[in-house]
């Protein structure tokens, strides 16, 4: 079976003050166990850059079901699921000490040319056995906005940037938590449009739901880079 397994411990600063667990913080190490089995099946960073590739992130959505706690140490799971056509699925699942789900999350991802940033199709696949199960048999939701309304900017500076030279996933939930209350969640999910690099000013837009709040982050010539959606389900 296609499974990787991995720890970690939470600390203070992983928490919202209302003792929440920050979305930035579970969408850390969602990414970090996704480039570790990617590099233990041998097609990681190193090895796709070799190539001028990279991969890249295009959407996630996960859900909390448990309240975490800080100081404590978590088990986190990862399955790649069959790709369809340059789209590759990964699946995630936190557990505690006493086997609780505490955390499941889907996530699309798609490997890039590092030069031009244009969405290659490779003869990329992983070999071995996959998994028929799914996190959320509805998948990744279209996010619906409805009256957006402006709430504040962020410039891209270099602290923002991963080793891909753009933007870091996380760093799109920080935003999020700028002009929201997100800590007040229980599902999150974000739709990657477009890259933002160093110096780009994000405008941000939100409007106010039912169950949360809908985030959208546009450049200056309204160029929509990501949409996010918080939910209390």
């Amino acid at each position: 079976m296609l499974k990787y397994t991995d720890s970690f411990i939470t600390g203070n600063g992983d928490f919202h003050s209302n003792g929440n667990i920050k979305a930035g913080s579970l969408m850390f190490q969602f990414q970090e166990i996704a480039a570790a089995h990617a590099e233990a099946l041998g097609i990681g960073f190193d090895e796709l850059i070799a190539d001028n590739r990279i991969w890249v992130m295009s959407k996630l959505r996960f859900r909390v079901y448990r309240r975490f706690a800080a100081s404590e140490e978590y088990r986190i799971e990862t399955y790649p699921r069959r790709k369809k056509g340059v789209t590759f699925f990964r699946d995630y699942y936190v557990y505690d000490k006493d086997e609780k789900l505490m955390a499941a999350g889907i996530s699309h991802w798609c490997v890039i040319n590092f030069e031009s940033r244009r969405i290659e199709k490779t003869d990329i696949d992983f070999d071995g056995e996959y998994t028929d199960r799914v996190p959320f048999e509805d998948g990744i939701r279209k996010i619906r906005a409805g009256e957006l309304l402006p709430a504040g900017e962020h410039t891209v500076i270099e602290s923002d940037l991963d080793k891909n030279r753009h933007t870091n996933n996380c760093r799109y939930a920080d935003m999020v938590e700028q002009v929201t209350d997100i800590g007040e969640y229980d599902e999150f999910t974000i739709n990657f449009s477009r890259e933002a690099l160093l110096g780009d000013v994000i405008s941000l837009y939100k409007e106010e739901t039912a169950e949360g709040f809908i985030v959208v982050g546009k450049l200056g010539d309204g160029t929509v880079v990501f949409q996010a959606e918080t939910r209390r389900v």
